[in-house]
């Protein structure tokens, strides 16, 4: 993990974050509060010398293993009662929410992906923690009994989740070689 590469990709001059942790470790196995979006006040053309009447934020939350959604949630909403102005009205509303998910890589689940991997895309593979909010699939492990795969196959700079997100045709056809051996790999687990 290039910290310096991950700076020049994301174009910021500089990466902060908890003392403590690597900057790795502070972006995938840490939790977080983020900020997904602001909006108050005038929006259109030019400027306006206004005191806004309203304002809103969008929120969410990466939990981490013994964290639990209705706790956080529940303290994050009396932090934020706790500081608010008596003069200032706030509402708050609730999204969904999920547990938090892990995968040791040791599961054999888990090595039966790291071989596919290799024999896909001929080449080793690299195991990086990474964030990611599908909550079924606590459901999928309480049920069923088994460990979930979630294998990223995109690069760095195929800006998933973006309006220009990209998928290169050579990891995809690398995909599927890999994913018609994690069938194989899997049957002998």
């Amino acid at each position: 993990y290039n910290v310096e590469q991950y700076r020049k990709l994301l174009g910021v001059p500089g990466l902060f974050g908890e003392k403590g942790f690597t900057h790795h470790e502070q972006r995938s196995a840490r939790p977080t509060f983020e900020i997904n979006g602001l909006t108050s006040g005038y929006q259109g053309e030019g400027s306006k010398t206004i005191v806004p009447s309203w304002a809103s934020a969008k929120i969410t939350m990466r939990l981490v293993p013994d964290q639990k959604p209705e706790k956080t949630q529940k303290l994050v909403r009396a932090y934020l009662k706790s500081i608010c102005p008596p003069t200032v009205t706030m509402e708050l509303k609730s999204g969904h929410g999920g547990d938090p998910y892990i995968v040791s890589p040791t599961s054999p689940m888990a090595q039966a992906s790291l071989r596919a991997l290799k024999k896909g895309f001929k080449a080793e593979p690299i195991v990086m923690r990474e964030g990611g909010s599908i909550p079924i699939v606590n459901d999928f492990k309480r049920i069923l009994g088994v460990d979930t795969l979630l294998l990223g196959l995109a690069l760095p700079d195929d800006n998933a989740h973006s309006p220009n997100e990209k998928f290169d045709l050579d990891c995809f056809a690398s995909g599927m070689r890999m994913a018609a051996q994690l069938w194989q790999e899997l049957s002998a687990v």
